[in-house]
């Protein structure tokens, strides 16, 4: 019967026989692609890894506070200068021929220097009115490497959407995975370097030199003529991407707000203690989501442009199925060396909290799901959809700390992320459901 249906099958064309190969051939590039990236971001992330190790253990709990902060401060200040614009943009230059999608690129990058050159003295100022509560030095270096790596973050983003994946993550290696190890070594072979300002030197020259490579690629093949910034064109883009704004400040906020609450209410070491457990928590996210998602990101963009969204969920299940697996996978090695490592950075207070540490990575396992289903809505353009699920679990997550960090101390935030991070997974999941979006888009 199996050979009587094989001869009952139309025989192959040219063309499909000719085409079994490319196709094998593209597969195997993808393959080759994915796990690049994955090496890629599995070095920055142990990187960042490795700079929270050394930072509690030869700075101290307090500096990893402090620098846990200005971490969240670079995620926040994207978001709240960014108007939204920047995922309103990268769908619209996936398909974009290059003269049409660089002034639109352009425009992006001129807003933020503009939000930065306007804001950041005006903060400075403040500052020294204040009688400098944050010495200007540091204020000043802090300022330079929110605006630097803003300005790479969105350039990284941009080149992702037009498929230069494997570049956008060499320039993402610069600025975030080569700087870590640098400071490290310097530091262990140079004690005196081992301080905070050393460190955020370390940063911000790091992010100088991508600065300059992006640069250089612009002015490269005369690409600066395309690259003038279409004043015209920002006044369009802010208007529609208002409802990403919200999405884009709410679940920056969201994410980060829990930090800002401990060191309110518990203080700057306590921080230092959830910062460093989250910091190892999301080695898990950053391989697992991140990883999987710059490799086909750009193509489920393009999917979910389409009326016939068949490719758009082929696409999404394969995702959701491979971030699933490396999810449990990463998780279990986490969940195992976390233990064995604590007792040799000689600060006892992380292993007196080792069980918040399995909250945590119980929230983040959530937050990467909740996640996946995000990026879903993106391409699915359900866009007020995304700002009021932001918004509602950013209200949530300061809610929800705001009563149990000083209930319950830094469990009672760990709860707070579980809480918040179900409660996204949930709605997110069900609107992404075939039948949910067909009778949401219909009406």
């Amino acid at each position: 019967m199996a050979s009587q249906s094989r001869l009952d099958e139309p025989a192959a064309s040219p063309a499909q026989r000719r085409a079994g190969p490319i196709a094998k051939m593209f597969d195997r590039r993808r393959l080759l692609t994915q796990f690049l990236l994955l090496a890629n971001r599995a070095v920055i992330t142990a990187a960042k890894f490795l700079l929270a190790v050394y930072t509690a253990r030869y700075l101290g709990l307090a500096d990893l506070g402090i620098y846990g902060l200005l971490v969240a401060g670079t995620t926040i200040v994207p978001a709240i200068a960014g108007f939204g614009m920047t995922d309103w943009i990268i769908r619209r230059i996936v398909d974009l021929p290059s003269t049409q999608a660089m002034p639109l690129m352009a425009c992006r990058s001129s807003l933020t220097i503009c939000v930065h050159l306007v804001v950041q003295p005006l903060l400075l100022l403040a500052d020294a009115l204040l009688g400098q509560p944050i010495p200007l030095p540091l204020a000043a270096l802090g300022g330079l490497i929110l605006m630097l790596d803003n300005l790479n973050s969105e350039a990284s983003d941009m080149l992702v959407a037009r498929r230069h994946i494997l570049l956008a993550n060499a320039l993402t290696f610069l600025r975030a995975g080569l700087w870590p190890l640098l400071v490290i070594a310097v530091g262990l072979v140079f004690p005196q370097t081992r301080t905070l300002e050393a460190l955020l030197i370390g940063w911000a020259a790091m992010l100088v030199v991508s600065s300059l490579i992006l640069a250089g690629l612009v002015v490269r093949g005369g690409r600066w003529r395309h690259m003038r910034p279409q004043w015209g064109l920002i006044v369009p883009q802010l208007s529609g991407s208002r409802a990403l704004y919200v999405k884009d400040v709410s679940g920056t906020l969201g994410i980060f707000v829990d930090r800002f609450i401990i060191s309110a209410f518990l203080g700057l070491e306590l921080t230092g203690v959830y910062t460093f457990f989250w910091s190892i928590t999301n080695v898990v996210h950053s391989l697992a989501l991140v990883g999987m998602l710059l490799a086909q990101i750009a193509s489920l963009l393009a999917a979910g442009r389409k009326a016939d969204k068949t490719e758009f969920h082929a696409i999404e299940r394969s995702l959701q199925i491979e971030i699933g697996a490396w999810t449990l996978l990463l998780s279990l090695g986490i969940a195992v060396a976390t233990p064995l490592l604590l007792p040799y950075l000689g600060r006892p207070l992380l292993e007196n909290y080792l069980f918040v540490f399995w909250i945590i990575l119980f929230a983040t396992i959530l937050r990467i799901a909740a996640d996946g289903y995000g990026y879903a809505l993106l391409a699915l353009n359900r866009d007020t959809e995304i700002a009021i699920i932001a918004f509602l679990g950013a209200i949530a997550s300061a809610v929800l700390n705001a009563i149990l960090t000083p209930l319950a101390g830094l469990w009672g935030a760990a709860t707070a992320y579980v809480i918040t991070a179900a409660g996204l997974l949930a709605v997110r999941y069900y609107l992404t459901r075939p039948q949910v979006y067909g009778r949401i888009s219909s009406t």
